[in-house]
C-alpha cells in the first residue's frame, strides 16, 4: 500500500506544480479540508479558487513519507513535507511535519485531508 499511496502523493504534487488543477480536483474528496502551516483552512472549492487565481503557485514539492497507516476506510500518511511556493506573489519555503489522509472509495482513493506543522532541525 505504501507504494500506491506514494504514487498518489507524487501525482498530487505533479498536478499542483504543473497547474493541472482540474486533474487535482478530480483526485480529491468533495469534503477536502486543507489546513495550511499558517493555520488557514481551505475546502476543495476555496483551495481550487486560490490555485486558479495564482494565490498559491507551487514550484517544488517533496514529501518524505515515514509511515502509511491503513485504517480500513482511510489511509493516514505522515512524513516531512518540503515545498517552494509563491504565496500571493511572495516566495516561501515550507518545511513541515505533515499528515495527509486518503479516503478509500472502492478500490480507489480520494485525497481527503492535509495538515502541515512547521518544524526546525
Amino acid at each position: 500500500m505504501k507504494k500506491q499511496i506514494s504514487e498518489l502523493e507524487q501525482q498530487r504534487f505533479n498536478y499542483l506544480i504543473n497547474k493541472q488543477y482540474d486533474e487535482f480536483a478530480a483526485m480529491c474528496d468533495a469534503d477536502l479540508q486543507y489546513v495550511h502551516s499558517i493555520g488557514a483552512i481551505d475546502n476543495l472549492s476555496s483551495y481550487i479558487q486560490k490555485l486558479n487565481s495564482g494565490y498559491y503557485v507551487y514550484k517544488h514539492i517533496n514529501f518524505d513519507i515515514s509511515k502509511v497507516i491503513d485504517m480500513h476506510e482511510y489511509v493516514l500518511v505522515t512524513g516531512n513535507f518540503y515545498a517552494d511556493v509563491m504565496l500571493d506573489g511572495k516566495p516561501i519555503s515550507l518545511k513541515n511535519r505533515a499528515i495527509s489522509i486518503w479516503k478509500k472509495q472502492g478500490d480507489k482513493f480520494k485525497f481527503f485531508m492535509y495538515q502541515g506543522t512547521p518544524f526546525n532541525d
